[in-house]
Order: C-alpha cells, then sequence, then structure tokens
C-alpha cells in the first residue's frame, strides 16, 4: 500500500481557463467533468481521473462566513472550513488569493487529511492550484482545509476543488453550533508565539500572519472540547463603540451584519443558527485614547453600542444562548491621574451591568462569564502582547467549564 503523503506546492504548471458555465468555473485543461454514479460501487483504482468540483458543488461543506463569486466561493474571516470527502488518491485545490504577500498580508491555510495532524499552506497571489495531497492509498478521504489568517490579512476566493477520483457526500456537521464574535484575541493574533518578558521595558515582537492561527485561540479550543462547529466573527484592533486608532467606521456590530469586512454581500443569518455565541468585546475600546483627551472610554457610548448589539443578536437569534466576556489581555480596568486625582472606569463592570439588565428585562439566555487576565511572567505572551497559547488553552478551559455548568446545564 503506499504511503500518504500531504504536499503543499504553489509552482503548477495549470493554466487557467475560461469558464463555460458555473458548474465549470476553474476548470483545469486535464479535469474532466464530475463523474455522477448512481449505484454503490466504488470506481477501479486503475480508471481514476482528476475530476473538477467547482466550489458551488452542494456535495463541498463550508462552515463560515462567506458569499458567492462569478469565479466561486469569497470568505476572510480566520475558522472558515472548506471540508470534502472523495474516493481517490489526491487531491488539489483552486484558490485566487488577494493577499499582498509580505510578512503582515500573507494568507497560511491548515489542510488535514482524514483529521491527521495538519500542514500549513502559505498561498500567494497568482498562484492558482496548490497540491494538497497525494500518493494517498486508493479509498475514501476526507480533506479539510482552514483559514487561519484574519480579514486584515486578505480575502481568498475558493474556485474549486480537483480530485483524482470521485467527490462523495460530505462528513455529518457536529450537532451543537457555536459562535463567536471578538478582536484580535479571537482572531489567534500571535498565537503561535511565546516569550517571556525581559523586562518592564521590554518590545514584544510585531505582527506576522504566520503566527495567527485561529486553531490555537481560545474559541477554537473551546468548540472542539465541546464537541461544537465554530463560526468566528473577528477583526484585530476594532471596538464596540471605537477603535484601537480612534476611528468609529467598521465597528464590530456593524461588521457582524457582513459576509465579509468590506465587502457590500450582506450575511444573511438564516444560513447558521448558533446554539452558543460568545461576544468577547470591548478591549479595543479599552485600550484606545492614548495620548488624546478621550483617554479614558465612555461608558454612556459604550453601553449604547453594546446594549443595542445585544438586542441585534437576541434579534437575529432568538433561542440562542450568549455569553458575554472580556478578556485575556485587559478585565476593563483603567485609571488616569491629572493634577494628582485618579479617575478610572471598569469596563467589564460594564459589560456585568449590561447582561443583568437584559436578565431583568427578562432574557434569562444571557450570561456573564469573567476571564483571568494573562500573566505574561508565568505563561509568557505572543505577538504584540497578545496571548500565548498557553494562555489561550488556558481561556479555553475555563470557557468550556462555564458553558458546561452554566449554560448548557
Amino acid at each position: 500500500m503506499a504511503a500518504r503523503h500531504v504536499v503543499l506546492g504553489f509552482g503548477l504548471c495549470v493554466s487557467v481557463v475560461a469558464c463555460k458555465g458555473p458548474a465549470r468555473t476553474g476548470e483545469s485543461p486535464d479535469a474532466q467533468p464530475p463523474v455522477v454514479r448512481t449505484d454503490a460501487g466504488t470506481p477501479d483504482p486503475d480508471d481514476l481521473t482528476w475530476v473538477t468540483v467547482p466550489a458551488s458543488d452542494t456535495r463541498v461543506q463550508y462552515t463560515g462566513r462567506r458569499y458567492a463569486s462569478e469565479a466561486g466561493v469569497v470568505f476572510s474571516h480566520p475558522g472558515v472550513t472548506i471540508r470534502a470527502r472523495f474516493w481517490g488518491d489526491a487531491v488539489r485545490m483552486r484558490l485566487n488569493d488577494f493577499g499582498l504577500g509580505d510578512e503582515t498580508t500573507t494568507n497560511f491555510f491548515d489542510v488535514s487529511i482524514d483529521d491527521g495532524p495538519p500542514t500549513r499552506l502559505e498561498v500567494r497571489s497568482g498562484q492558482p492550484v496548490y497540491e494538497l495531497a497525494t500518493g494517498l492509498p486508493v479509498g475514501l478521504h476526507t480533506v479539510e482545509v482552514i483559514k487561519r489568517t484574519e480579514t486584515l490579512v486578505g480575502v481568498s476566493e475558493f474556485v474549486a476543488l480537483e480530485v483524482h477520483g470521485e467527490l462523495h457526500d460530505p462528513p455529518a456537521r457536529p450537532g451543537l453550533r457555536m459562535e463567536v464574535v471578538g478582536d484580535s484575541i479571537t482572531c489567534g493574533y500571535g498565537s503561535e508565539v511565546s516569550l517571556i518578558p525581559e523586562s518592564s521595558s521590554w518590545t514584544a515582537p510585531t505582527f506576522t500572519s504566520k503566527n495567527e492561527n485561529v486553531t490555537r485561540g481560545y474559541a477554537w479550543l473551546t468548540a472542539r472540547r465541546l464537541g461544537a462547529e465554530l463560526v468566528t466573527v473577528c477583526y484585530s484592533g476594532h471596538g464596540v463603540y471605537r477603535n484601537l486608532d480612534m476611528s468609529t467606521s467598521d465597528l464590530i456590530p456593524a461588521l457582524y451584519e457582513l459576509a465579509v469586512p468590506g465587502r457590500p454581500a450582506v450575511w444573511d443569518a438564516r444560513q447558521y443558527a448558533p446554539d452558543v455565541i460568545v461576544v468577547n468585546m470591548g478591549t479595543n475600546d479599552t485600550f484606545a485614547g492614548g495620548g488624546t483627551s478621550a483617554f479614558l472610554p465612555d461608558e454612556a457610548a459604550f453601553k449604547a453600542a453594546y446594549r443595542r448589539f445585544l438586542a441585534r443578536l437576541r434579534e437575529l437569534h432568538p433561542q440562542a444562548r450568549i455569553v458575554c466576556t472580556l478578556g485575556s489581555m485587559t478585565d476593563g480596568y483603567k485609571q488616569q491621574e491629572r493634577n494628582g486625582t485618579v479617575t478610572s472606569v471598569h469596563v467589564g463592570d460594564w459589560v456585568t451591568q449590561l447582561v443583568l439588565e437584559r436578565n431583568r428585562a427578562g432574557d434569562s439566555r444571557v450570561y456573564r462569564h469573567v476571564m483571568a487576565v494573562q500573566d505574561p511572567n508565568v505563561d509568557g505572551v505572543g505577538e504584540d502582547w497578545h496571548p500565548s497559547p498557553t494562555t489561550h488553552q488556558k481561556m479555553a478551559d475555563a470557557l468550556t467549564r462555564f458553558i458546561q455548568e452554566q449554560v448548557l446545564r
């Protein structure tokens, strides 16, 4: 039996041909029309041919926000997953990527075959075809491709799978659906790095896309512990009523309405009805304002925006259980000293008050989870002082217990 090889290739000499219709978008020159089998048999290994499976094929399974384009399926959030099952011995992917290709704008994916350990795939604009696996034992296999990087790194467009064999129906989905809404922490920013600060003046390494990995983040780890399917809606530097750079456009509540940030396609919430929604927002609202008169976040503005967002979530998902948390880079406390007078605010307390407000109004399916603040001297930090892998694991452990004991009981 031949050994299995997972191959991540870039420079394949495959030309792009004009599509002849929606079902043939992105077809390569040596591809054959998809085989439709009406019997329960399997193809003879000697009869295997390359078959192009367009992104629109219903047997290709997607998890995460996306929209259909002329060429395929467009997406950008980390954690978007493409999954398919096929009979054969090799599989490759056609992808258009719009990252700019430098150290902060190169997209990365995880590729797994048959639930095996993932292999990192680096993608580039202008490289249309990527081998995902070759030399597999002829048989039934599952391929899974997960976007590790977030929207600010670049948007991607999946065009087709090319299978050396034939496509089968996808595997069953998990029974529990989970959605996590947040910022860079939820995106897994810097989660491949773990460094202990050398001193109080130590400078952490800055962002690189190769070290962003949503699958090492607390959201992904929590979902896996719960056996849940996960959709993330997150964007680094964005907040509830103000962003880290003090801008007020593209706030997270506004981004929540879109399939892909920066693109006009509105997300149809009926496509995904989460059982549990985790909201981890407020970090950027807290940290913003350095060197300005608005150093301290505004309580009224924050509460008004957060209150509207909770109401919107409830409107879209009447039965969902909503968990509000904050962390782990801050618990929301911030103080300012001027002329010997100390003034402080606590965004975390504001979140608690908003949850109690919902509860008193009769919405018992909104919960407050208190996230512990990270300890860099013990657990290290990732890029730009973001949570390390150890901190993400601790966050996931605590959140998993809370959901199991308080939310899903």
